[in-house]
């Protein structure tokens, strides 16, 4: 079946024919053919409504019944029916409309057989119910026919003892349809559990239920507009099968020409793919439905009524109560979550399989520290797997389980709660470590900052020990452990002027390099405005690192994005510094002044070089100030004359992110801009 349904021609299309009945089948009739004739007419109308779960009962009851009396034929037993208590005991009522029952009976009624013919009774059906709900349209032509074909069987039960019932039923010839119960066209037709007639009996029931997650937003469950789209045709095919076995059974009160055996199997096949259709659209809204459920129960329980969190992890990971067990990574055997987590701290670590080697570490430095003296948290890993998955997924979900010593869930492509870590964690590419209480309270909702940049010193993740960190001069965090200068301690603790550098161009670093020289050789410094430089990226050989520098810039933006929750990201002498600093991240050269630890000014290259060249027009001020005041002075004068606009992109950082950032070379707030990424169903890792 399509899709969505065709727009709504301007006037039906004519239907096919064929000069033999036997040579049309339903593939003639298309979905766009079908849809146009029911457009053309009728729209989706519930002025008049019934209690459709009561029809559906009542419906089943009959059919259930009548089959039981067949099957009693079948078996050669045909006394009375024992009834259960729960048959006998049914209170299901329903106040059918009579005359509208008496309508569709007469249009089932004496129709010669083809599809053709059964077609157009369809139709004149839809005219009759015009104002009813789709489905409605459906049950009720559905109770027509049970009616009458229960009224029949009825009639053969008590024919045995009940002289009425005998006569009633010679009258309808009910003997002429006892000869044919063993025919595999009746079969098909009304005895199988895939029989046509049962099969539209649970078509209805499947598009009741679909209707009633209609009350929900469509926002919430997707798939529900596809499948509303999808009834109208659906109760044309109901209801045009219905016609034809109505026909066919017809056939043989009268004892005329049957169906042909193709358009049955015709008819078997397109209500099994209705079946399917429906289904599938079920399956799908179900789905939804329990992620909406747990988005809500997840949301009451860890962020208003905290729950115990060896339940709140088993719901986040399956949606159940209880879940597949956790590997432990030091045993590496399989523990509950109830055995491994209950009563203790939770560092929920939740990544795709390109977590860096430089995270892991670091979380490494943290489980070990942790085990010697926190003993009440545990680390959980939930890895976040591509769908579809390849072989080299699964190797590599092996492989970082086995370097963890932590807990990690069992490979899987289904976290039952990603659309809460989505939406409320703030989950994207980058790692997100989520801090839980023993009762799901959330200490801080991204650690993978904080452990960047302070590693071990930020446990135990708690707002006052990050406000307390943050008190220290920014580059004690984001300079110095990037550099490995052997006596830069002492020149901290001298106060000494340092001029940390770096930058992506090497023709810059050794033009800084050399200007530096020529300022260290002038009498001016060497009279007692000394300075020291370090540079940032060099590994022990004194090489170039990569590695470093990622790090670095890691390390950089982690200060900010937690100086931007705790604090803000408004204006102020730090975020402004480290801001500017990110902003140069790609630019040729960068310098950073400080006094000790103490943070003067972030230069760009470009004015640092400038201000270098032209050491001769403010060396004249260090007799009256002190290196790193001229430094700044003139700096500000060249950085005045020559502004230009910075430019920060925020990586795919999961977790809180500032959405409003001032510039950090003036006070407006910078502009922003929005990007569109879709990842086709699932987070892009």
């Amino acid at each position: 079946m399509a899709s969505t349904v065709p727009k709504t021609p301007t006037a039906a299309p004519a239907l096919l024919h064929s000069a033999h009945k036997e040579e049309t089948g339903t593939r003639h009739y298309s979905d766009e053919l079908v849809t146009g004739h029911i457009y053309a007419k009728h729209r989706d109308d519930d002025t008049t409504k019934i209690d459709l779960p009561s029809y559906i009962s009542v419906i089943e009851n009959i059919l259930t019944t009548s089959h039981r009396i067949t099957d009693n034929i079948h078996r050669g037993t045909e006394g009375r029916l024992v009834y259960s208590d729960d048959t006998l005991g049914s209170n299901v009522v329903i106040d059918p409309p009579l005359c509208t029952l008496h309508r569709i009976n007469s249009e089932l009624s004496c129709k010669a057989p083809g599809i053709t013919k059964a077609h157009e009774t369809t139709l004149e059906i839809f005219d009759i119910l015009t104002n009813y709900p789709w489905e409605a349209k459906a049950a009720l032509t559905l109770l027509a026919f049970t009616s009458d074909y229960g009224d029949l069987w009825h009639l053969y039960h008590y024919s045995m003892t009940d002289p009425l019932a005998k006569s009633l039923a010679i009258i309808k010839r009910v003997a002429s349809l006892k000869k044919h119960l063993d025919s595999f066209p009746y079969q098909q037709v009304l005895l199988n559990p895939s029989s046509l007639i049962r099969s539209c009996l649970q078509a209805i029931k499947h598009m009741n239920q679909i209707r009633e997650f209609s009350k929900y937003d469509v926002k919430e469950l997707p798939e529900l507009p596809s499948a509303l789209r999808q009834i109208p045709l659906i109760t044309y095919w109901v209801i045009h099968t219905i016609v034809a076995s109505k026909i066919h059974l017809s056939s043989y009160l009268s004892e005329t020409e049957n169906q042909p055996q193709r358009y049955l199997n015709d008819l078997s096949d397109k209500i099994a793919n209705v079946l399917n259709e429906l289904e599938k659209h079920l399956n799908a809204i179900r789905e939804q439905h329990a992620e909406v459920d747990l988005f809500r129960w997840l949301v009451d329980h860890i962020e208003h009524y905290h729950t115990d969190i060896t339940l709140v992890v088993s719901k986040l990971l399956s949606g159940k109560t209880e879940t597949n067990p956790l590997i432990d990574g030091s045993t590496l055997r399989e523990v509950s979550v109830q055995e491994s987590l209950s009563g203790k701290n939770v560092i929920l670590v939740i990544s795709g399989l390109n977590i860096s080697n430089d995270d892991i570490e670091a979380l490494h430095h943290v489980y070990e520290r942790l085990k010697t003296d926190h003993k009440t948290y545990e680390i959980v890993w939930i890895p976040i797997i591509p769908v579809p998955y390849h072989a080299e997924d699964l190797k590599r979900y092996e492989y970082l389980r086995s370097i963890m010593k932590w807990h990690s869930i069992p490979f899987t492509t289904k976290i039952a709660g990603m659309r809460y870590m989505e939406e409320r964690w703030q989950l994207r590419e980058d790692p997100l470590v989520v801090v839980l209480t023993s009762q799901s309270k959330v200490v801080f909702t991204n650690a993978i900052h904080l452990i960047r940049v302070w590693g071990n010193e930020a446990i135990d993740f708690t707002h006052d020990r990050s406000k307390s960190l943050l008190r220290r001069n920014w580059p004690d965090s984001t300079l110095v452990k990037f550099t490995h200068q052997p006596r830069l301690q002492n020149w901290i603790k001298q106060e000494k002027s340092i001029l940390f550098y770096g930058g992506k161009n090497p023709a810059w670093i050794q033009q800084f390099e050399e200007r530096v020289e020529i300022l260290k050789n002038d009498p001016f410094i060497i009279e007692g405005s000394s300075f020291e430089i370090v540079r940032i990226g060099k590994d022990v050989k004194g090489e170039d690192d990569p590695t470093l520098m990622s790090r670095f810039w890691n390390t950089q933006w982690g200060y900010f994005v937690v100086k931007s929750q705790l604090i803000g990201s408004s204006a102020s002498e730090t975020t402004e510094d480290i801001l500017r600093l990110i902003s140069y991240q790609n630019e040729d050269g960068w310098v950073v002044l400080t006094v000790g630890s103490a943070p003067v000014l972030v230069g760009r290259g470009v004015l640092i070089l400038r201000l270098l060249e032209e050491f001769p027009k403010w060396k004249q001020s260090l007799r009256l100030k002190a290196f790193p005041d001229a430094f700044r002075e003139y700096f500000n004068e060249l950085a005045l004359k020559s502004h230009q606009c910075d430019r920060v992109i925020l990586p795919g950082f999961s977790g809180w992110i500032p959405m409003t950032i001032n510039c950090p070379e003036c006070p407006r707030f910078m502009e922003t801009g929005i990007s569109f990424k879709c990842c086709h169903g699932g987070i892009h890792m």
